[in-house]
């Protein structure tokens, strides 16, 4: 059958057209979407859900509207998370957009999980970001304990004995614990007042602390064992350091409320308990007891109750001291050029 060049013409520009207009109906799809999730946005601004203003830096929250509705307006993303998903700020949508896009083989299921851990994760503030990660610690070096080829690796490098003359496992055995119910209780004594203390901190600060008071209580109960030899037993836990941010909390809040295991029903005050818990430390380390590190727990304990009291003043005279001298040196470095 013979065609006309006119009908061929005629043919091809409506099927332009037709991919014109379907092109541009696309188009104004996309620009409807977006537009949505940008209203949409300005509401959640608004409600307690959404973390920008004056808590942005602690959220790590950024106010790049345009780029986070590109983002959250992608297929992929509204599929996982849907266009009405909230988010924290830049950080947050670029996490889900890379979760997103994870290859074809990922289960959606497993997508959905990770996106549901990371929306959990961007509502943490950086205090208890840092509380949580050290809790992650202590779990992977428990794990590790369980692996029998790494026994001896981890008596090694994570256990402290006074005998072995490895003094960083003063640092690295305040991560470690090898049964479960010892991490339990230190995870959750670390969970449940380490976000007071490391809030009221920064998180280098909190940091330090933390260390410091893991580092020192080994030490103390280092140098109190060579006076009873026959007794020596390898040390490892960070129940000093939960001791001592125990004791920071109770400064902070001294009125706050507890339960001990032993009378879990019957919540009390924390500035009367921890000193309970101290006095009865105190009694097994001049006692001897060796089912529990008394003396790290009695030091760590004191540790805490002394940093808030003088040493968190004096880290911020330090702070402001190097501002100072930064502030200084930048303004010769100026005037030099």
């Amino acid at each position: 059958m013979a065609i006309s060049e006119g009908t061929c013409r005629a043919d091809i520009r409506a099927t332009t057209n037709t991919n014109t207009s379907n092109g541009t109906r696309i188009s104004d799809t996309k620009q409807k979407t977006r537009k949505s999730f940008v209203k949409h946005r300005e509401q959640l601004r608004k409600s307690s859900h959404y973390f920008f203003g004056r808590f942005g830096n602690l959220y790590g929250a950024s106010t790049d509207d345009s780029q986070i509705a590109d983002l959250m307006s992608d297929p992929k993303v509204q599929s996982l998370v849907g266009w009405s998903h909230a988010v924290t700020g830049l950080s947050h949508a670029k996490t889900l957009s890379r979760i997103a896009r994870l290859p074809d083989w990922v289960p959606f299921e497993v997508k959905r999980t990770v996106a549901a851990f990371a929306d959990r994760w961007h509502t943490l503030s950086r205090g208890q970001r840092c509380v949580y990660t050290i809790a992650a610690l202590n779990a992977v070096v428990l794990g590790m304990w369980q692996i029998p080829r790494l026994l001896p690796f981890m008596a090694r490098t994570f256990m402290h004995d006074p005998r072995t003359g490895r003094s960083y496992t003063l640092l690295t055995s305040s991560f470690s614990h090898r049964e479960v119910w010892h991490f339990a209780f230190n995870t959750i004594g670390l969970v449940s007042f380490g976000s007071t203390v490391a809030n009221a901190m920064s998180v280098e600060q909190f940091t330090a602390f933390y260390l410091s008071a893991g580092a020192i209580s080994g030490l103390a109960s280092h140098l109190l064992s060579p006076l009873r030899a026959a007794l020596i037993i390898p040390s490892l836990g960070a129940s000093g350091a939960v001791y001592a941010v125990v004791g920071a909390s109770m400064m902070l809040n001294p009125d706050s409320k507890i339960a001990l295991i032993f009378l879990p029903f019957v919540p009390i005050a924390i500035s009367h308990a921890f000193p309970a818990l101290l006095a009865y430390d105190f009694l097994g380390a001049v006692l001897g007891w060796q089912k529990f590190g008394h003396v790290a727990h009695l030091t760590g304990g004191l540790l805490g109750i002394a940093y808030v009291k003088w040493g968190m003043e004096q880290w911020a005279q330090l702070v402001r001291s190097i501002e100072a001298r930064r502030a200084k040196s930048s303004k010769q470095n100026s005037i030099g050029r």
